[in-house]
């Protein structure tokens, strides 16, 4: 019996834990409350975007040209093949025209990335403004060519 007295001896200047602290567990709420205070407004603000309507007016034709790339790379100006210099040329007078000229920009959706940039860049290098790029409608019919 005097080993049991000896424990009690030891520990019995201890109490049992009455109370559990909750400071660690208020911080953390604290820190949990203060996030969702701040990305709150960032994410509802992020989200939700309600784009205005409004119809197209059309251009008349007189006021358009098609510009187009290939799978290749080759531009085109209205269905005609342009190097680079002769689509530098025919752009800087489309540019210098007294009516505004819209560019149609149509391209191959195999071509890389690139090949159009290079259209837009020039585009922008001729400082024309009016830009409209073409897509065709998801659920259209795709028609194929035979020869």
């Amino acid at each position: 019996m005097s080993a049991l007295s000896g424990r009690t001896r030891r520990y019995g200047h201890l109490h049992g834990i009455t109370e559990i602290n909750v400071m660690p567990l208020v911080d953390l709420l604290l820190q949990l409350f203060i996030a969702v205070i701040i990305f709150f407004p960032v994410v509802e603000y992020g989200m939700g975007i309600n784009l205005p309507k409004g119809t197209t007016d059309p251009v008349p034709p007189a006021q358009t040209r098609t510009l187009s790339v290939d799978k290749q790379g080759n531009v085109y100006i209205n269905d005609v093949r342009k190097t680079t210099q002769q689509l530098r040329a025919d752009l800087a007078a489309l540019a210098k025209n007294q009516t505004p000229i819209t560019i149609l920009v149509k391209a191959d959706e195999a071509n890389n990335y690139g090949a159009v940039m290079e259209v837009l860049k020039e585009l922008r290098a001729a400082k024309i403004t009016k830009i409209a790029l073409l897509t065709q409608e998801e659920n259209a019919p795709t028609h194929s060519r035979r020869h």
